[in-house]
């Protein structure tokens, strides 16, 4: 007669061990389903974030990496607008490139005489130096100063000014009119320029030695005669230590603006604020823009070409998996809160011996937001002929330690099968 509880005992195992077996199943699926995926595809799953969430007070604003000129951020800026002092970085930069001794000491002329809304006056026929004249523009953005400069490289005002405009087409300011060397617009109604023009011109500059040294110095002393003047830099965020520049400006047409250089976090922005709404919000904005574009911009390298995206098995009665790498690494900036970023890789089918060493197997299409901003050839890292018995190119014995954990998984699992047999079989079948 058979037990019932025996019976109700054997079913629970039995589920139990159904249960068990089908979970073991699955993990065992899954891991393989893991190990041999080749992970062609990369995406970053970021949630978005949209520019127009920063709020400033500029009329317009722009943030252009550096190192590469690339525009990361802007708000009208292509808009012309009076960039008031600002354009003494121009004028400055002109003067350095045009001056063989800046150490040469020179008469101020009549037409850089007095004060034109600067901290102090020069008188005709001061003497000074043309680095100190280059300091009191740059630091204390000293209006006559940039005159004086003006003067004593082309001899005429409007010559130097000639000079300004040609630098800057020369290098891509292209929306930009001069009409004076130090931004002073009450009389001068076409001196235009735009926040990325001023922004093209203050990258120009910052690669400058001389010039990046200047706008970096927060306090400086100058010699005109006998006199010994101390000078103050007009930009107050010198002194956090990630900001190493340009410069600042204000007249009651262009408003206050402000060409910060900062880097941080291997990334070396120049941002522009143009018309900001009183000096406490132009510094404001800058904040807002600098403190944006560090919280949310990265650069990333996307291929590494030390590191294979694919294997594949070549060859026809010599049979090898060869590796397949980028042939190069690819670095670029991307927004890590919203940018959506894809690499296909697209390897060549009719791959086959043999292989020179560098020989381009397929491609890398790179995709941020749905478009391809760049393709990377794929490769082979060896040299391979055509007479070789089947053999194995890996990288750190990879294939082989795989081998070797699938087998051993496959083993227990064998094990466990046959445990789980033995207890529910009656014991008159072993």
């Amino acid at each position: 007669m058979i037990n019932r509880n025996s019976l109700i005992s054997r079913r629970i195992k039995l589920r139990i061990y159904r249960i068990f077996l089908l979970s073991l199943i699955f993990f065992l699926l899954n891991f393989l389903l893991i190990l041999f995926n080749p992970g062609n595809i990369y995406s970053s799953p970021y949630t978005a974030r949209y520019d127009e969430d920063i709020k400033i007070t500029a009329e317009s604003a722009v943030i252009i990496d550096c190192d590469t000129g690339e525009i990361l951020w802007e708000k009208n800026s292509s808009s012309q607008m009076y960039p008031a002092s600002l354009t003494k970085m121009l004028s400055s930069i002109v003067a350095i490139e045009n001056i063989d001794n800046l150490e040469e000491i020179v008469e101020i002329p009549k037409n850089a005489s007095g004060s034109n809304h600067s901290s102090f006056t020069f008188r005709t026929g001061d003497r000074i130096s043309l680095i100190d004249l280059l300091k009191a523009a740059l630091i204390s953005s000293h209006n006559n100063a940039a005159i004086a400069l003006g003067e004593y490289v082309s001899g005429d005002l409007e010559e130097f000014i000639e000079l300004m405009n040609k630098k800057a087409k020369e290098i891509g300011a292209n929306d930009s009119f001069f009409e004076n060397p130090n931004g002073l617009d009450d009389k001068f109604p076409g001196h235009m320029s735009t926040a990325e023009d001023m922004a093209i011109v203050a990258s120009y500059c910052m690669k400058n030695e001389l010039f990046s040294e200047i706008v970096n110095t927060e306090k400086d002393t100058i010699k005109i005669d006998e006199r010994e003047i101390e000078i103050t830099n007009t930009n107050d965020l010198l002194g956090y230590n990630y900001i190493k520049g340009v410069k600042t400006g204000y007249t009651s047409n262009a408003g206050f603006c402000m060409a910060i250089y900062s880097e941080k976090k291997d990334l070396n922005l120049i941002t522009v604020v143009l018309n900001s709404a009183s000096s406490g919000a132009r510094e404001s904005d800058i904040y807002g823009l600098i403190d944006w574009a560090y919280d949310n911009l990265e650069y990333v390298k996307i291929v590494d070409s030390e590191e294979p995206v694919s294997s594949m098995e070549v060859g026809g009665s010599t049979r090898l998996d060869v590796d397949i790498y980028p042939e190069r690494d690819y670095v670029s900036l991307l927004n890590k809160n919203s940018d959506e970023l894809n690499v296909e890789n697209n390897i060549d089918e009719d791959i086959s011996l043999p292989l020179e060493k560098n020989e381009i197997l397929g491609s890398a299409n790179i995709i941020v937001n749905g478009e391809k901003i760049e393709e990377v050839g794929l490769v082979s890292h060896e040299s391979i002929g055509d007479g070789f018995i089947h053999q194995e190119l890996s990288t750190s014995g990879y294939r082989q330690t795989l081998f070797i954990i699938i087998l051993l998984m496959v083993f227990y699992f064998l094990i466990i099968i046959t445990i789980i047999v033995k207890n529910l079989l009656p014991k008159r079948f072993f």
